[in-house]
């Protein structure tokens, strides 16, 4: 969700004072999952930041206290994001089956809630060593992907634009579908698997 409506001074300050309601929120409502991208608990925050925003921006004083309010819009908020992500993991390809350039646009996310060891990033790594240059790279950036970190902290991670780790993730696909010995080891330790 995005606000596109500015906050008042006001407003602004009422999402500041109450910015313990979406910790709570997190921690008796929400279970964060740092295995998987958009899950983890510093994700879920910020999403939840912007469903304050929105309480802010939406509340009416004259109807209650802006608190119980709040709680609501920003638990309702984040159950609804998690069911939008989890949602985009029903469609699930592998890994071998994916187009060279099908990472570019893509998260990667790695699905340990759903029984799949979070082995796949050591066979990652153990693929990196074998590659130089930009394909290192992206090896590097999928292995910390699949391990549930966002592009955008894995870009910052890696000093370089979101745009520059998404193009060295591509090429990274490129040679790990073709490498055999990359793709064997895959197959006996699990199917990995990444949402389209």
């Amino acid at each position: 969700m995005k606000c596109v409506k500015r906050l008042t001074a006001d407003q602004q300050r009422l999402a500041e004072e109450n910015l313990t309601i979406v910790e709570r929120v997190l921690r008796f409502d929400i279970n964060a999952n740092p295995c998987v991208a958009g899950l983890g608990y510093e994700d879920l925050y910020q999403e939840g930041c912007v469903w304050l925003c929105n309480a802010a921006l939406t509340f009416d004083p004259a109807r209650g206290s802006f608190a119980s309010y709040a709680r609501q819009v920003v638990q309702n908020g984040l159950v609804s994001y998690c069911r939008n992500l989890t949602g985009k993991q029903s469609r699930m390809i592998s890994l071998a089956e994916m187009e060279p350039t099908a990472l570019a646009a893509l998260e990667v996310q790695h699905s340990a809630p759903f029984d799949i060891e979070c082995e796949t990033p050591l066979l990652l790594a153990a693929a990196e060593s074998q590659y130089s240059g930009v394909t290192r790279k992206g090896v590097h950036a999928l292995a910390l992907q699949v391990s549930g970190i966002p592009l955008t902290a894995v870009a910052t991670r890696m000093s370089a634009p979101p745009n520059h780790v998404s193009a060295w993730i591509s090429r990274a696909v490129h040679k790990l579908r073709n490498d055999e010995s990359f793709l064997s080891s895959l197959h006996e330790n699990q199917n990995l698997e990444v949402p389209l």
